[in-house]
């Protein structure tokens, strides 16, 4: 005798489609954490420039180089790491695996306004949902 499978093993289409959506989304929001890089090579090159006295400086101007190649170090980092994260977590909600690194970057996703805000809420309310814990294998 069949028996019908359990609701929570039965895929809600709409779950799996706005799972799909929050995937490519976080890519291409990945794409643009990495978009500071640019400038962080920007800083480093002004920087190095005022170091080496190829542009006119006042002395003691070397602090002003210090603290723009400092800048970018810590902007490159950040853009780094939270590039990659952003990309695992797109990576791990196409797979609909680690739901919890998924909602942690969620909320840091919050902390980019007004794009992460969004993109982080709206995946919140998705994830928080019985029937995606369900396919996370969360019960």
């Amino acid at each position: 005798m069949n028996q019908a499978p359990a609701a929570s093993a039965v895929e809600n289409p709409q779950d799996a489609s706005q799972l799909k959506t929050l995937s490519i989304l976080y890519y291409v929001f990945a794409a643009l954490y990495l978009l500071p890089l640019l400038v962080a090579f920007l800083y480093v090159f002004m920087g190095a420039a005022i170091l080496n006295g190829s542009v006119h400086s006042q002395p003691g101007d070397e602090v002003g180089g210090y603290v723009l190649i400092g800048f970018a170090v810590a902007l490159f980092l950040v853009a780094i790491i939270g590039g990659s994260l952003t990309f695992i977590a797109a990576r791990r909600l196409g797979q609909r695996r680690s739901r919890t690194l998924c909602m942690v970057v969620a909320c840091i996703s919050c902390l980019s306004v007004p794009l992460g805000t969004a993109l982080g809420v709206f995946t919140l309310i998705v994830l928080s949902r019985p029937s995606v814990k369900a396919l996370f294998g969360e019960h």
